[in-house]
């Protein structure tokens, strides 16, 4: 590159920096906020950037804590086992893709064969390695095979570490896109807030010939300026706070050098995208219309209504005018700052989200007994709950979807929620038609689930939250045990003692479409088919259980007479206790395969549960949401304070002329305290619409959405966290009325401003 280019740039970046430091410190008043605006954004996304490094290695180091190999082989033979120790399958030493970690040697109790397993850990490039040992070691695996017999393999998640680092990448660039999308806004809005209050100075650029580019250059550097002000003590701050936070997990403090580039690229472009569609907007101006017009004049609208202000109520009326004429400016402030509110709501339910993740039942063990030939009895049930930290067993096999076998439940209208899109089911439409009394109105659903349960069985539900009495089951005839929910998303009202109908179909007119899915099936289905009902009693009520359908329990024999299925029990969960430790679990794990010996080829897979829950836990996201959502909460004060102090300044001479016609000081306090009063009480609504919407976007999100993508189904409560409310609520009315009440002062302290103006002193009546 020339040397003259180089000179010009170097000039260009000089000049351009002096002026805009001039600029930003002699007029600071004027861009405090954005100072205190740039050291949020740099926190914010500091501390994301360093917790994801942190992630990192806790999940590693708490993996490598449980595991040594990549892979274990089960039931292998003799000749099986020795070629893997032996790495009969290697040539040359250079093509190592493995070591043996360790054998396990064990007696098949029906044949007396010596049987073991064998621990791999990988040497090599994982992917390369895996595709290695699959088409040729497993290959000469099968070979070495007796007949009936066969082995398995399991991954660790040691082998799936990597692609959870993947994983986390993803999470953390989806984090990064919200996060942009959050500071470009908070600045844009600070901005815009700036831009209005200061158009004729825009307007006189403009009539010297700046456009776009000279603009943008000139905000652009400003903001610069102050980003590389506060970049060192934004990282100070950041890193700090994820210190305290991850000193806990016992792992170590990880602190890498590419989060320095991260957050500085990451701010560099916030400040870009913030300046951009502003100065593209005031470029476009007539700098005339800029120059003529009152810095609030497009944000104000008239009132189409003029009266005599000293003939009416003053400056009650006038002020509740002024309000109306100023909606535009207000709604724009009460939905910027308050939306930091709702956010902060948000984030504090995302916190309880991740906790209740965390706390979510989830097997430990998944059991397969269908190679055995036995099914799962009260011989195996007695012998699983002698092992220490088993808490409950939950068959596999006994569920059946109402929709498979066209049946359907019956509920009193009563039962249901308002506003719920379920078919209505008139007796007097139906022949035969003999249920509850004239005039009482149903509903008819088939996103039911129906699952057989036995006592032993009932100890799944415990985990969640219910009313009634889960062993009527068993004890009450005709009982049955019910969710409240359809797609995690409440339904039913249903009260212990409340009479619900299950259909079994014992006939049919004509078929219907199998095209046809949701109300149109039902419906031809109570047109051409026959159905015997049965009333069943509601024993209790399960409020908080997943339920992609409806869950119905009941007991073997309903369930068989219901589905005309013959329950069986050749796969179940195993749950174990909640405060059992990771190496309990590996106790257990080996107890449970022990104990499957007995019965031939039983198959036990480990979810590694507790191990990834207690990663989850160490990862501290509960802690980092809470941290986020107090750092999103202080820019709603930065955002009343700084646009209602310049909205009100802009505003002291239209007091100056209600003065000057006979104003006194006490009605231009009230002036002002009545703005306040009524921007306090816009904001408490205002608050609470936007908290419930974001959070109810939320609960949607997570409860309907998520599990067709993720595969599981979790149910999260949804509710607003009344203390977040309440601290939302005092912050937007504290902020409502003071940032109007702190301009009045301010005023009050150049109450001589008219010199000549007729009013002399501010006041001469209090």
């Amino acid at each position: 590159m020339p040397v003259s280019v180089l000179e010009k740039v170097f000039e260009y970046l000089k000049r351009s920096l002096t002026i805009a430091w001039k600029s930003v410190f002699f007029n600071f008043n004027q861009y405090v906020c954005f100072f205190i605006a740039i050291i949020i954004v740099q926190v914010l996304y500091g501390m994301m950037s360093i917790s994801n490094d942190n992630n990192n290695n806790v999940e590693y180091q708490h993996i490598m804590e449980e595991y040594n190999y990549h892979m274990v082989l089960k039931n292998l033979n003799r000749d099986q086992m020795q070629y893997l120790v032996e790495d009969e399958g290697t040539v040359f030493k250079s093509d190592v893709i493995f070591q043996v970690t360790d054998v396990d040697e064990y007696k098949n109790y029906f044949t007396g064969e010596d049987r073991f397993d064998v621990y791999l850990f990988f040497t090599g490039d994982l992917d390369w390695c895996l595709e290695r040992f699959e088409s040729s070691y497993q290959k000469d695996l099968a070979n070495l095979g007796t007949e009936g017999s066969s082995f398995s393999k399991a991954s660790t998640a040691l082998m799936t570490f990597e692609d959870n680092v993947r994983a986390n990448a993803v999470t953390f660039v989806f984090i990064t896109l919200i996060l942009l999308v959050v500071s470009i806004f908070l600045l844009t809005q600070l901005y815009n807030i700036r831009i209005n209050q200061y158009k004729f100075q825009y307007g006189i650029y403009l009539t010297f010939g700046a456009d776009f580019k000279m603009l943008f250059g000139t905000s652009f550097w400003e903001l610069f300026i102050i980003f590389v002000v506060t970049f060192i003590p934004s990282i100070l701050i950041s890193t700090l706070i994820s210190f305290i936070i991850y000193s806990s997990s016992g792992y170590g403090f990880l602190f890498n050098g590419l989060s320095i580039l991260k957050i500085f690229l990451f701010t560099l472009v916030v400040i870009l995208a913030s300046v951009w569609t502003p100065m593209k907007v005031m470029s476009v101006k007539d700098p005339m219309s800029l120059i003529i017009t009152e810095d609030n004049s497009n944000l104000v609208t008239s009132p189409r209504r003029s009266f005599n202000i000293f003939a009416e109520k003053f400056p009650t009326k006038y002020e509740f005018y002024s309000l109306w004429r100023f909606r535009k400016y207000n709604i724009q402030v009460l939905t910027s700052a308050i939306v930091f509110c709702a956010l902060f709501i948000m984030g504090l339910y995302m916190a309880d989200i991740y906790t209740t993740d965390l706390e979510y039942p989830r097997p430990q063990f998944t059991v397969d007994l269908t190679q055995s030939g036995f099914e799962y009895d009260e011989i195996m049930s007695r012998e699983l709950y002698e092992l220490n930290g088993v808490r409950a067993v939950e068959i596999n096999d006994n569920t059946t979807e109402a929709r498979h076998i066209a049946s359907h439940m019956i509920t009193n209208k009563k039962d249901v929620r308002a506003f719920k899109n379920l078919v209505t089911y008139d007796r007097n439409n139906y022949e035969g038609f003999t249920l509850g009394q004239e005039g009482e109105y149903y509903r008819v659903s088939n996103d039911v689930i129906y699952t057989a349960m036995t006592e032993e069985q009932l100890r799944v539900l415990e985990d969640y939250d219910y009313s009634g009495d889960l062993n009527s089951l068993i004890t009450q005839p005709n009982t049955v045990i019910v969710g409240d929910s359809i797609s995690n998303v409440p339904t039913y009202k249903f009260e212990v003692g409340d009479k619900i109908y299950i259909s079994k179909k014992t006939g049919q007119i004509k078929s219907v479409d199998s095209n046809i899915t949701g109300r149109a099936l039902i419906k031809e289905q109570l047109r051409f088919f026959k159905f015997e009902y049965t009333e069943y009693t509601v024993g209790a009520v399960i409020y908080d259980v997943p339920s992609g359908s409806t869950p119905i329990y009941m007991t073997l024999e309903d369930y068989k007479d219901i589905t005309g299925k013959t329950p069986k029990a050749t796969s179940f969960n195993v749950y174990v206790n909640h405060e059992i430790t990771t190496d309990e679990v590996k106790t257990l794990y080996d107890e449970i395969r022990e104990w499957g010996r007995v019965y031939g080829d039983v198959k036990v897979v480990n979810s590694d549960i507790t191990l990834l829950n207690a990663v989850a836990r160490d990862k501290h996201y509960n802690e980092l949401y809470i941290c986020i959502s107090i750092l999103i909460l202080c820019i709603s004060p930065l955002i009343w304070f700084f646009s209602q102090s310049l909205y009100y300044s802009k505003r002291e001479k239209e007091f100056n002329i209600l003065q000057s016609i006979g104003a006194v000081a006490k009605e231009i306090k009230q002036i002002y305290l009545q703005g306040g009063l009524c921007m306090a009480v816009m904001s408490l609504f205002v608050a609470i619409i936007l908290s419930y919407a974001g959070s109810y976007i939320l609960f949607y999100v997570y409860n309907v959405m998520m599990p067709y993508f993720t595969g599981e189904n979790v149910r999260y409560v949804f509710y607003m966290p009344w203390y977040a409310i309440l601290i939302s609520i005092v912050m937007s009315v504290f902020c409502g009325f003071f940032s109007t009440y702190l301009p009045f002062r301010s005023y009050y302290k150049n109450r001589y401003s008219l010199q000549n103006g007729g009013a002399g002193e501010f006041g001469g009546e209090e």
